[in-house]
């Protein structure tokens, strides 16, 4: 139990009180959707969305990977200990149980969104609750993944799966065009794109060729490209998480040299990227009619969680949970080594990925607080 002293006690009272701290446990496994929204203390809501739809990297994947790479590659989350608290079952997830996206699906009274890797040709014909195209190692150019060997799931690419798959299983369950297009009006497009594009991809093979200012804007340009598709495929509520500080992740701050708390070179580089993000999303809802775009901004909850940890329920801010094949906590999880026991107070499972918990608390903050989401929540997207 975490042993608070007299101030530190005063402080998380009044964090409390005038809300900018949030200690709610995780929820239990099996969790509804009326106790969940009970557990959140979301009163009198309604929630009528027909489906979800996820794009995105290892934030989101819950499955994909594991279906490309199979059950030995950490990029696939296909062994213990990841999902050691998802009924003790690694499905995909690069953490120990549950991604946020399962909470927000959970919120919307709706089971988690299968991966589409993992759907029989059956199921891609009836399903009508969401899918989910996410791909750890990916990110909006299709360099991702290259330099590591693995043939992941770009966003280029997670698109064209929801328009030769989905959407053609799809339309023929529906009684007309319209029926189908007003379901997918209804539908949300949840999007986490962008964290390897400027981690690893930017670093092994794209800095030498663009400043980061220029590769920010060639993001900004592929992000808008896609998303454009999306709309003229009939998405119209889009729901964009930005980029996290990947500089405070416990495998940059052991690998690379930095003088403070985290790598600011790293922060730096994401926070000129993310700058671009409100415009281009403005821009978007301007010029595309019927769309509603919403920006989470993920950076501000993690900086929020390393300025104040405590207040959020947090011990340990810049450690992986797990011990990789060298004894360490620097690389990644080494197959089926027990992890470390009070992860429900770590912020991340291993060196690059959050904790259930830390998932659980960016889903919550994007569903309630519009401190952090612009130019409203999700659960206001969601009922829209």
């Amino acid at each position: 139990m975490v042993k608070l002293h007299f101030w530190d006690f005063i402080i998380l009272i009044y964090l409390l009180e005038f809300g900018y701290g949030d200690v709610i446990e995780v929820p239990p496994f099996n969790i509804n959707q009326k106790d969940l929204i009970k557990h959140l203390s979301l009163v009198d809501i309604k929630i009528a969305l027909p489906a979800i739809y996820v794009f995105g990297d290892s934030f989101v994947d819950n499955g994909n990977n594991k279906a490309i790479l199979g059950n030995k590659d950490a990029i696939g989350g296909g062994y213990l200990p990841f999902g050691i608290d998802f009924d003790g079952k690694p499905t995909g997830r690069v953490t120990n149980g549950r991604i946020g996206v399962d909470f927000i699906a959970t919120v919307a009274g709706l089971p988690y969104p299968p991966p589409i890797l993992g759907m029989s040709k059956i199921d891609r014909k009836t399903i009508r609750t969401g899918v989910n195209y996410a791909s750890g190692a990916s990110g909006l150019l299709p360099q991702n993944g290259h330099f590591l060997h693995k043939n992941v799931i770009n966003f280029s690419q997670q698109v064209d799966l929801f328009e030769n798959s989905t959407m053609e299983d799809l339309k023929s369950t529906f009684d007309s065009p319209e029926g189908f297009t007003q379901y997918l009006s209804k539908s949300l497009f949840f999007i986490h794109h962008a964290s390897n594009d400027l981690g690893l991809t930017f670093e092994v093979e794209m800095e030498k060729k663009y400043s980061i200012d220029k590769y920010a804007k060639l993001l900004i340009k592929e992000f808008s490209k896609q998303l454009k598709r999306l709309y003229t495929l009939g998405a119209r509520k889009f729901f964009v998480s930005n980029v996290s500080p990947l500089g405070c992740s416990p495998f940059n701050i052991n690998t690379k040299n930095h003088s403070g708390p985290c790598v600011e070179e790293i922060n730096n580089r994401v926070s000129v990227y993310n700058g671009l993000l409100p415009g281009l999303l403005e821009k978007l809802q301007s010029i595309l009619p019927g769309s509603k775009f919403v920006l989470g901004d993920i950076y501000k909850v993690f900086q929020d969680v390393f300025e104040m940890p405590r207040s959020y329920g947090f011990k340990d801010v810049n450690t992986s949970c797990c011990i990789d094949n060298n004894g360490t906590r620097i690389q990644v999880c080494a197959p089926n080594i027990a992890p470390c026991k009070d992860r429900k107070n770590r912020v991340f499972f291993d060196p690059f990925h959050p904790s259930e918990t830390m998932h659980f608390l960016w889903a919550r903050r994007f569903l309630k607080d519009s401190s952090i989401c612009s130019p409203i929540n999700l659960i206001q997207l969601m009922q829209a």
